[in-house]
């Protein structure tokens, strides 16, 4: 193609603006490269999910157990295993549970290990004398897998990883202030075979056995009769479990079979403070579980139980409750005392709970003359009453 008339333009030049002419984009060209005119590409559903796969995220299921079971300790939460039923299974194993129960209780355990109530040195600010959580330790204590076989087996692990070589003891209250000698030709109530565990505890030729010591401490406390003003009071007491460490509601209410009621003399003995129930906001209605305590353990039975006496009839039971319900529980006990088919010591806890109702709710209608003979009758009928008294005054570990 010849250059147009007129213009002075080399065959170089020509071949160069024919190539710029073809590449100039028309009009038809740039309607299409429109961005407004592109089809939007849609991926395929199985595309997208194949991306975002779990198997691409992290993931609490797919974690190793060893991992796992380490992010449970570590954050200290009952609720990761309830939030998922695959995590709830790979976290269910007694191995686990042990460790987590280890773990809730370690700094208590560690810190007043094989001493007596009577003997810690309390730090009154309780941010300091308890590094342990008490809301875990609560939580843990109302687990329905937490029974005294698995506590046991708990603090055994425990012992035999933290505390070799440390001493644990036995200890007789009624006998603190004698020579220890005397501590072995004393029984009081207990059998021989308690005696002779406690010996072998004193010469340390015993090694620790978490089932062994409360066995034996248990069947002390099965042959101690119920105490006035000594409740709870069938051993000596050791700090084993934060102070403010709630008690199961079905514990203080019952019924009791075995295994509670030696669920029960474990938290006893491992300083429960059973009263704190009482000052639990969680618990609605606490008078009722009061008067459902009150009757289950003097009222309803046909004979009282002297361990659930002893491990739960405190100061607290007294208190609580509506004077009409106190009414009921004073008639009933007063029936039941007219009965004369309890053991004295028995009529004499009757008579003292009496007493002690009356003057909680200042309710002095119910034979109120006889409050002061109720009194004097218990002084009088009970060999129990002045070393319990004296005990109540001197050891401070029926206080704790």
């Amino acid at each position: 193609m010849a250059p147009p008339p007129g213009t002075n333009v080399t065959p170089l030049q020509a071949r160069k603006t024919r190539k710029r002419a073809l590449s100039m984009p028309t009009a038809n060209d740039l309607a299409v490269d429109d961005p407004r005119n592109h089809k939007k590409i849609q991926q395929p559903a199985a595309s997208v999910h194949s991306r975002c796969s779990p198997r691409s995220r992290p993931s609490l299921q797919n974690l190793p157990l060893e991992l796992l079971e380490s992010i449970f300790l570590y954050s200290a939460n009952l609720d990761l295993p309830r939030s998922c039923p695959s995590l709830g299974a790979r976290l269910s194993s007694k191995a686990t549970r042990l460790r987590f129960f280890m773990m809730g209780f370690h700094d208590t355990w560690d810190q007043y290990f094989g001493i007596p109530m009577f003997q810690v040195e309390f730090d009154w600010d309780i941010n300091n004398r308890f590094k342990d959580d008490v809301s875990l330790q609560s939580d843990l204590l109302s687990m329905p897998w937490v029974d005294i076989d698995f506590i046991l087996d708990a603090q055994q692990a425990w012992a035999d990883k933290f505390a070799r070589g440390r001493c644990y003891r036995h200890y007789e209250k009624r006998v603190l202030a004698k020579p220890v000698p005397d501590l072995y030709k004393k029984t009081f109530h207990a059998h021989n075979r308690y005696m002779q565990h406690v010996l072998q505890h004193e010469k340390e030729t015993w090694k620790f056995d978490a089932r062994a010591c409360f066995e034996a401490d248990y069947e002390k406390a099965l042959q101690s009769p119920p105490f006035r003003t000594s409740f709870g009071g069938t051993v000596c007491r050791m700090q084993e479990i934060h102070s403010d460490v709630r008690i199961p509601v079905d514990l203080l209410t019952g019924p009791w079979d075995e295994e509670k009621k030696r669920r029960l003399f474990w938290l006893d003995r491992a300083g429960i403070m059973v009263g704190k129930v009482v000052e639990d906001d969680e618990v609605e209605d606490i008078w009722k579980v009061v008067l459902a305590c009150i009757n289950a353990v003097m009222i309803s039975p046909e004979k009282p139980d002297p361990l659930l006496i002893n491990c739960l009839l405190e100061a607290w039971t007294f208190e609580q409750f509506p004077k009409d319900d106190a009414y009921d529980v004073l008639v009933k006990l007063s029936e039941r005392l007219e009965g004369g088919d309890d053991t004295q010591d028995i009529k004499n806890i009757m008579k003292y709970i009496i007493t002690r109702i009356n003057h909680q709710v200042r309710w002095w209608g119910h034979e109120s003359d006889n409050e002061s003979d109720y009194e004097s009758d218990y002084e009088s009928d009970n060999e129990y009453d002045n070393e319990s008294d004296n005990e109540s005054d001197n050891n401070s570990d029926n206080q704790l």
